[in-house]
């Protein structure tokens, strides 16, 4: 591989981790906005954490597409509607009695399955290997909603429950690293 395609594989990688970066923050604050609203009518739910992140971190990484493929909105959709529909089904079971404790890993867990099982959709004709999507995408959402939700447990100590803090704020590095890799092995394996 020449120098100069290097440098636009690491300037792809750069501008996907800074997009995901800002889309975690973009979500965050998303999600804060719904919680406000939400609680002004009066309502407790978990369906804004997901729809928030996915709509902000599905944003940014839409408009970084067009290194990779064809930009949709769609990848803007699969987002949103990956990572919410756990949540949305979570408040739904307990609006319908069923008390259960809510769990962020789980409800992350199965929504970057989705965001990645409906993503693959969008990335399959364009990348030979594109299944492997879906472990880095579960990945990239799997660890640092991980370390958020080990801080919340209240086991970690002092210094490292400021890393969870940290984590909360910035879990957009994590996610757009793990991703951006695997975009970068995919392209740069396909003969598609």
């Amino acid at each position: 591989m020449s120098n100069e395609i290097r440098q636009q594989e690491q300037n792809k990688f750069a501008h996907w981790v800074r997009a995901t970066t800002y889309g975690w923050l973009l979500g965050f604050v998303s999600v804060l906005i719904l919680a406000l609203i939400w609680g002004l009518l009066g309502g407790t739910a978990q369906f804004m954490v997901g729809i928030g992140m996915g709509s902000g971190v599905g944003y940014m990484q839409f408009r970084k597409m067009g290194f990779w493929i064809e930009p949709t909105r769609r990848w803007l959709w699969t987002s949103i509607i990956g990572m919410g529909i756990p949540f949305v089904l979570w408040d739904l079971g307990a609006l319908a009695g069923f008390k259960s404790f809510f769990s962020l890993p789980l409800c992350a867990l199965i929504g970057s399955l989705l965001v990645s099982v409906l993503q693959l959709r969008l990335l399959r004709p364009n990348f030979e290997h594109a299944i492997l999507w879906i472990p880095a995408c579960v990945l990239g959402w799997g660890l640092p909603v991980s370390v958020i939700a080990l801080g919340d447990s209240g086991l970690l100590p002092g210094p490292l429950k400021m890393l969870s803090i940290i984590v909360m704020f910035f879990g957009g590095l994590i996610l757009g690293g793990v991703t951006g890799k695997a975009l970068l092995w995919l392209s740069q394996n396909s003969t598609v």
